[in-house]
């Protein structure tokens, strides 16, 4: 092999690795723009089909989970799903009517507010509406 022959397959070696890298960065610029595309800072988090359906959504990307406010049906609670403690994910136990942390049994109010447990404060609320089938959240 020749010197121009290897120096070829090495320019093109160096494109074709990183050419997954490029991919990925655009990739997450477009999510970031999908996110944030609506004026009013609301974001589509789910529906509420989906909702009614599993009973909470849990949207990772944001990261955000919705409930039905169990005293009135017709209101949606919208908090950030990690724990102040230890940062583990919270889950909705809906017949105790609360949050709970599965690592050390933290507490929490559907609104996020705390009750008990290791952690010191409560789960951060967003501010929630439904527009039409569509779940918006407001990140704070």
């Amino acid at each position: 092999m020749n010197r121009r022959t290897f120096l070829a397959w090495v320019t093109v070696g160096t494109l074709a690795s990183s050419f997954p890298m490029a991919l990925a960065a655009y990739s997450s610029s477009e999510n970031t723009d999908n996110i944030a595309s609506r004026p009013d800072g609301f974001i589509p988090a789910g529906t509420i089909k989906e909702l009614d359906e599993n009973g909470s959504i849990l949207n990772s990307e944001l990261p955000v989970l919705i409930i039905r406010n169990p005293e009135n049906k017709q209101e949606i609670f919208a908090v950030d799903p990690t724990c102040p403690h230890s940062d583990c994910m919270v889950e909705w136990e809906p017949s105790k009517k609360e949050f709970g942390c599965p690592c050390h049994t933290s507490q929490f109010m559907p609104d996020g507010e705390f009750i008990r447990g290791r952690a010191d404060q409560g789960l951060t609320p967003y501010i929630a509406k439904i527009e039409g089938n569509i779940i918006l959240v407001k990140p704070s």
